[in-house]
């Protein structure tokens, strides 16, 4: 790891405050820099293409070519069109919006103004900017997700802001609006935020960037920002016109390897591929060809270590109920849940996403993962007691959030900081459920944890245990009344079929029989272990594609994911029962349904050639037809709306098979971002490509994890701080943090290429805890490498 991070990683004692950002090595950072080719002013000194007027809450005032808002961060009531009971709800919004006759906005590529928000004791500010096009294509989408922005901002200092948009629709801009939620009041926070705009202007530049297509940049060369490890393939991908290029030795300039430019084509373009797998020195390089140059990158055996402590930092900064440096104080202790004339505090865990809500299930994963990656770096001291300390504040939270009755504390909507006093106005009631899938994994967490735990804190691990047996013994017994549990939408394993209980089943089994012995949990294990292989397409299809798994036994529904995902889920449950009872006479049968994923997976891996990025997977040409399954993958979507919308991009997926289509990115609506969908799949990659030494597996693994260092169309980090060109995030309350994961790369409509605009909005640019839980748990099998 670099000098200076060590010296970082000791100032913030281990990750007990947050990591510095780095901005000058973001995205972002050149942006001003650029040429700029023309320009108009939408507002300034003597100019203004509309007078500004609040929109909603608060007071707008003009002075001296600056705009400025007042509003209050709390409020008594909540906004109209808002829950009764404040779910998912701020205190409103304070907007300041221009509004003009339409005009074509397609000659500029990015606005540009200055921001000044001013608050007293404010740590975290950030900024929302939207556009109105009533043109061709309408802006906003029926969604949010097109035509707006966020930007972290610094408190009582002028912030330039850029927001890039050289995909977005705009040949008819009628309003512009500037706005912030109002989202209570940190414990420092004064009662009123104020917000100064500037300078607010179109521009025209030179070189926008490269939001659309799997075509790189001309010019550019995209790699992995971080590196390589020395084992395995290692390319880059460009668009240029070189016959040859060089890797260079960073340090002394000199070329150590030189090596031809393979051009490649296939239905997604014409790309460049310089391979310099043969170079395994370890070393800091670049690459050189026909006049371009690479980012710097490593290749080293420790490639991941310092990229899983800024994940780390990130996890730090989304802790719940406790104070984090800069950025809040304790919190949410005024988050109540109620069940059977008791109630508990659901503070503590980690916040889901950059709403700061809280989801018990995405904190049990990331106990899981943490709990991973420290048995597999025990000879790194410092990593593995902070590894098991973060994942002891998840333990925590999941242990004490049972009411013991089978009945568990499981979600609450936040998009707001709470006043900490509990029986006032703007308390949030946390969701309240006996669901067995939960249950399910719970139970596995808990005894995976015990087992990690045996030494470390052997009270602990004790109690953790005896959780688990209980929470395994109320699952099963809900499971065996009522089956699969009601579809809601607030629940993040809402889409979960009857082939996702079995295994996550067969895991916890494993998971309790590994940490306690007892037989009946073996049997347990085993037994479901039949029935999820029954939902594996293992040939009956007849389409040339096996390994992957259906919902349930009717094998009629194919397991799908969009912007989350736990297809790792059904990996980790067979490499568990075939590691915990290597004697049992079904384990051909399991290995054999293992190597059959494996064989998909590799089947698949070339859809996305020359990039890395698995696919999502393969679709049945009528699964649109099935309305029963829409509302348990697609929340917030409506299936008479999106009908059409589904056949169009079942449309756009390659052909495999008669009635058979591959789709590189998931079928999806609202909820877009791939991140979690490619990870999971990685992890099930490298899960198995450990357990049959598969080298190829094991390389797809490596290659998720290179497309989210940079080895993308978009030549972007997609982790915050972890190599070069990261870009902002939706972080918004808790703001950007160094190894923050994006929901991921989207598709623009119902295409099946990737889309990554400047739009830095939700869900495909948001934070979630479970797209970083699934890097953690794919990190974790190249430890040591």
């Amino acid at each position: 790891m670099d000098r200076s991070f060590l010296q970082e990683l000791e100032n913030s004692l281990y990750i007990h405050r947050p990591l510095p950002l780095h901005t000058e090595r973001s995205l972002e950072a050149g942006f001003a820099a650029k040429a700029v080719t023309d320009r108009r002013v939408l507002y300034g000194p003597g100019t203004a293409v509309a007078a500004p007027a609040a929109a909603n809450e608060g007071e707008v005032s003009e002075r001296e070519g600056v705009i400025t808002i007042t509003a209050p961060l709390r409020s008594d009531h909540w906004p109209e069109g808002a829950p009764a009971d404040g779910d998912y709800s701020n205190f409103g919004t304070a907007s300041v919006r221009l509004r003009f006759e339409p005009q074509s906005w397609q000659a500029f590529h990015r606005l540009r103004f200055w921001a000044r928000p001013r608050m007293q004791g404010g740590r975290i500010a950030h900024l929302n900017v939207s556009v109105k096009n009533v043109g061709k294509i309408p802006l906003p989408d029926p969604y949010f997700r097109e035509g707006a922005t966020v930007f972290d901002l610094k408190n009582n200092q002028w912030n330039e802001c850029i927001w890039e948009f050289a995909a977005m629709p705009r040949d008819a801009v009628c309003e512009v609006t500037f706005y912030v939620f109002l989202s209570g009041q940190d414990l420092a926070a004064g009662p009123q935020l104020v917000y100064d705009y500037r300078d607010i202007a179109l521009e025209a530049i030179e070189s926008p960037e490269h939001e659309h297509g799997w075509q790189p940049r001309t010019g550019d060369i995209t790699l992995s920002t971080v590196g390589y490890w020395p084992r395995g393939r290692k390319t880059a991908v460009a668009s240029l016109a070189a016959d040859r290029f060089e890797l260079v030795d960073a340090a002394t300039g000199r070329a150590v390897f030189c090596g031809p430019v393979r051009q490649e084509q296939n239905p997604r373009g014409s790309f460049a591929v310089l391979d310099f797998s043969a170079c395994e020195t370890p070393g800091r390089y670049y690459l050189r060809a026909g006049g371009a140059r690479s980012a710097e990158f490593a290749i080293e055996e420790q490639l991941c270590k310092e990229s899983l402590w800024k994940v780390l930092n990130f996890f730090y900064c989304e802790r719940c109920g406790t104070p984090v440096q800069g950025r809040h104080g304790t919190c949410h202790l005024d988050v109540t849940a109620r069940h059977g004339g008791v109630s508990l505090p659901f503070a503590g865990g980690w916040h889901d996403a950059g709403d700061v809500s809280q989801q018990a299930a995405q904190t049990g994963e990331v106990v899981h993962a943490l709990f991973e990656n420290a048995q597999r770096c025990k000879n790194d001291r410092l990593l593995y007691l902070r590894l098991m300390e973060e994942a002891q504040w998840g333990l925590d939270f999941i242990l004490r959030t049972r009411f013991g009755d089978g009945f568990r504390a499981t979600s609450a909507g936040a998009t707001r900081f709470t006043n900490g006093l509990a029986g006032d106005f703007d308390d949030i009631e946390a969701r309240v459920h006996d669901h067995s899938f939960e249950n399910f994994l719970f139970a596995g967490v808990e005894a995976y944890a015990a087992f990690c735990l045996a030494e470390y804190d052997p009270g602990l691990a004790e109690g953790s245990l005896e959780a688990a047996r209980q929470d395994f013994g109320f699952a099963m017994e809900k499971f065996k009344r009522t089956g699969l549990d009601p579809a809601h939408m607030f629940e993040h394993t809402y889409n979960s079929g009857l082939s996702q209980y079995y295994a996550v089943i067969v895991w916890a089994a494993s998971c309790l029989y590994q940490a306690g012995g007892a037989a009946e949990h073996a049997a347990a294990a085993r037994k479901y272990a039949r029935k999820l292989l029954d939902c594996q397409e293992q040939g009956a299809a007849g389409m040339g594609l096996t390994g992957f798994f259906y919902r349930d036994e009717s094998h009629r529904v194919i397991v799908h994911f969009n912007h989350q995902s736990r297809e790792q889920q059904f990996m980790q449950a067979l490499e568990a029962l075939c590691r915990t009872q290597p004697e049992a006479a079904e384990r051909p049968a399991w290995e054999r349904a293992m190597r059959l994923y494996g064989g998909y997976l590799k089947a698949i891996a070339p859809g996305t050639a020359p990039y890395g990025m698995l696919p999502a997977g393969v679709h049945r040409t009528d699964e649109a037809q099935d309305a029963e399954t829409f509302r348990w993958l697609h929340v917030a979507a409506d299936y008479e709306a999106e009908r059409r919308n589904y056949e169009e991009q079942l449309a756009q997926g390659s052909p495999v098979a008669p009635g058979y289509v591959l789709r590189n990115f998931p079928v999806w609506f609202s909820f877009r971002g791939n991140t979690a969908v490619m990870l999971a799949m990685g992890k099930a990659a490298s899960l198995l490509g450990r357990y049959f030494g598969d080298e190829e597996l094991l390389q797809l693994g490596r290659e998720q994890l290179y497309w989210m260092w940079g080895k993308n169309p978009f030549g972007q980090s997609l982790i915050y701080g972890a190599g070069s060109n990261y870009c902002r995030q939706y972080a918004v309350l808790c703001g950007e943090c160094a190894g923050e994961v994006p929901v991921g790369v989207e598709t623009l409509g119902n295409e099946d290429v990737p889309y990554w605009p400047q739009n830095n909005n939700a869900t495909f640019r948001e934070v979630w805890v479970g797209a970083a839980c699934r890097w953690l748990w794919l990190c974790a099998d190249y430890l040591g490498e």
